[in-house]
């Protein structure tokens, strides 16, 4: 089995290790955990980068098409799990607000983000927002100074695959104050309008990737062209052996 399916198999409950994170004892330096989440399209982006994807330590599946097709073949469930306020970023908010998290979000353009961090205030004034900037920086290193000034020990960056995952792996590195990296896509994006993206009856339908081909033009060219390619290499991987 390709590497990158079997991180998605063997990724623990997401919100369990943060609630592990939350509790841990503060120290200088920890061991950073690399959280990522893919679709069909940043699937293919991820599949010929099996150095970078060693490197990662919990995979998950942000599409319910994959989901569907993980659980069936995998014979576990694998629930999609997205960093978006219909999934897993609001139980995050909603901690990083109850325990006064110390938080870093990179992602967006300038004037997105601004508009997400003030909307982010409304909502959850208790979250400790110690950095931010939008996603179009031209110097990691400078990012990462920013960071450990900060002393943040969550950071969520959305600077697209592959360069969010390899930006969070070389933080991963620096095994600095941070306690967990997420990779959050478009979401910082997506929120500089308005704190629920998705309407609740397109949640509840999970009809979040035709909301999202209407709202996106090129979110639409991704489901004709790289979905359907998903779905042809998937099982390539899957029957895949080492060595």
């Amino acid at each position: 089995m390709h590497v990158l399916l079997d991180k998605i198999k063997q990724s623990p409950d997401i919100e369990s290790q943060l609630a592990l994170t939350i509790h841990r004892e503060a120290k200088e330096q920890y061991t950073t955990e690399v959280i990522t989440f893919v679709n069909p399209y940043s699937y293919l982006l991820l599949r010929d980068k099996e150095a970078l994807t060693q490197q990662i330590d919990a995979i998950y599946t942000d599409a319910i098409s994959s989901a569907k097709l993980f659980s069936l073949c995998f014979s576990k469930s694998i629930p999609r799990t997205s960093f978006d306020m219909s999934s897993f970023a609001k139980t995050f908010l909603e901690h990083a607000h109850e325990h006064q998290l110390k938080v870093y979000f990179i992602g967006a353009k300038a004037d997105e983000i601004e508009k997400t961090m003030a909307i982010f205030k409304e909502n959850y004034p208790n979250m400790n927002v110690v950095g931010y900037e939008h996603g179009y920086f031209s110097s990691d290193e400078e990012v990462f100074k920013r960071i450990e000034e900060a002393q943040a020990e969550y950071v969520i960056c959305g600077l697209g695959t592959p360069k969010q995952d390899e930006f969070a792996v070389k933080l991963k590195a620096r095994k600095g104050r941070v306690k967990q990296v997420y990779t959050c896509g478009g979401f910082l994006h997506q929120t500089s309008s308005k704190l629920h993206y998705y309407p609740a009856w397109i949640d509840k339908l999970h009809l979040r990737w035709l909301y999202r081909a209407f709202d996106s033009s090129y979110v639409a060219k991704r489901l004709l062209k790289q979905y359907p390619q998903f779905f042809g290499v998937f099982f390539v991987d899957f029957f895949r052996r080492a060595g």
